[in-house]
């Protein structure tokens, strides 16, 4: 946008080809018209070409027209002298009325360009803004500042130095430097190499833009620093809800098998073999009911801290459920849950780990409220595109308000304990782009559902069921 249409001596040539131009039918009709005419039409020309070309452009037809107009068009033809002295008052004034005039033009002209270059700048600066605003990796910022000024200056090579990298001390008069920095802090060096040296408006249009583009990087350091902070209070808050939510469920275990251990040891007289069997029994089910406190309290750690990292492979929910039949008949020496699942259940793409613990809390929560003589159910369903999972439970029905919060985090059951096993079942079953949620089970109870997405099996032989 800085380009001259036109070279100086070419504008030049091309003002002194119009004033011979106009100066041809000028002489063909010199005897009828007047000096006053001859001005007028030299002036109206000198104030096109000072539009058109510009001041030096303008000055040359000046003084090309003052000689055209004495040699040609005034006795005596083709001479310098003059025949009557108040003639050349005229020449002279016409000369300075064209001068001036020239001159005035070409500055107004010149203060148009001027004014279109500062529109043009404020537009394109406007437009590098909008596309900054839009941004939010500096790769990206960069990568667009070197394009806006590829593309709006005269420049052989533009490009973004490192805070490591240093500028070569050797620099070519045609090469500019310019930190890209707030204040204190240093993006980078923006190292813009010009065709010839740059002039004052090209550098003041290039700062421009590393202005904006410091800036647009300050702003993403401050929105790093915002989500950072965010974090942080975000610990701080889970870190109190988390001391106010397990206080009792921690305690009660730890007193529970301090309580046991303790009666072991001061009273191994006094107690029957099947009263210490018992409370073995009772410190073994407390321990391992903190052992998984403790680790659903480490599982909610790392999905609050994003840090879940998924080993997917082509599954058969069937065995899942399975594995958590079979876990639940551990824990319980009795059938607890009973399976239901069609012979075409396809497969799904998902971890195997995670899900069985995702899976495992639902069913541990179902069967904390399954009557004894019961068992809970673990069904499959499926459509075109997606895998239900259905853990039903015949208790008690879940209350609607209960049911809008029972899968927060450390929110609490009627039986007093903190909710995490299914908050963890639902940020795995997320992770996986499936649902979860909670219906009523027919007659009394709660079924609850997770839903995942069918993945199309491009190649089936390279689906692998043998888990070893």
């Amino acid at each position: 946008m800085y380009r001259q249409s036109f070279r100086l001596p070419l504008r030049a040539a091309i003002a002194i080809g119009l004033v011979i131009v106009v100066t041809i039918p000028l002489w063909a009709i010199r005897d009828v018209l007047t000096l006053a005419n001859f001005s007028l039409i030299y002036l109206l020309l000198t104030l096109i070409i000072a539009v058109w070309l510009g001041t030096f452009p303008s000055v040359t037809a000046a003084l090309i027209s003052f000689f055209c107009f004495n040699f040609f068009l005034i006795k005596p033809y083709y001479t310098l002298a003059v025949e009557d002295p108040r003639e050349l008052l005229d020449l002279f004034i016409f000369l300075l009325v064209a001068l001036i005039t020239g001159q005035l033009t070409a500055y107004a002209r010149q203060q148009a360009e001027v004014a279109r270059h500062r529109a043009r700048e404020q537009f394109i600066l406007y437009e590098l803004s909008s596309a900054f605003n839009r941004l939010h990796d500096r790769e990206d910022i960069y990568q667009t500042l070197q394009t806006v000024v590829r593309e709006n200056l005269p420049v052989k090579e533009c490009v973004v130095l490192s805070t490591r990298e240093t500028a070569p001390p050797n620099a070519r008069q045609t090469t500019v430097y310019l930190f890209i920095g707030v204040h204190e802090q240093v993006y980078g060096t923006l190292c813009v190499g010009f065709e010839s040296a740059p002039n004052e408006s090209q550098r003041r249009f290039l700062m421009a833009c590393v202005v904006q583009a410091a800036m647009a990087l300050q702003r993403i350091d401050l929105a790093e620093d915002v989500q950072r902070s965010q974090a942080v209070k975000e610990a701080d808050r889970l870190k109190t809800t988390l001391l106010h939510a397990v206080s009792h469920d921690l305690r009660t275990p730890i007193t529970i098998i301090k309580t046991a251990a303790s009666n072991l040891h001061a009273l191994p007289e006094q107690l029957s073999p099947a009263e210490k069997q018992e409370m073995a029994r009772v410190i073994e089910q407390e321990a391992d009911n903190l052992n998984r406190l403790v680790g659903n309290l480490l599982d909610m750690s790392r999905l609050q801290a994003g840090a879940l990292v998924l080993n997917e492979d082509w599954t058969a929910v069937s065995e899942i459920a399975g594995d958590v039949a079979a876990l639940a008949y551990q824990r319980y020496q009795s059938a607890r849950i009973r399976l239901n699942f069609p012979d075409d259940m396809p497969l799904v793409r998902c971890d195997y780990g995670l899900m069985l613990q995702a899976l495992g809390n639902i069913a541990d929560n179902a069967l904390r409220y399954e009557p004894e003589n019961n068992q809970a159910e673990i069904r499959g369903v499926f459509d075109a595109h997606e895998v239900w999972l259905e853990v039903v439970n015949h208790g008690p029905t879940i209350p609607a308000a209960e049911k809008k919060i029972i899968m927060e985090p450390f929110s609490r059951g009627g039986d007093g304990h903190v909710g995490l096993g299914l908050a963890i079942s639902q940020g795995i079953v997320e992770a996986h782009h499936g649902r979860i949620w909670v219906e009523d089970t027919p007659g009394g109870g709660a079924t609850f559902i997770i839903a995942l997405p069918r993945s199309p099996m491009t190649d089936e032989s390279d689906v692998d069921l043998d888990r070893g």
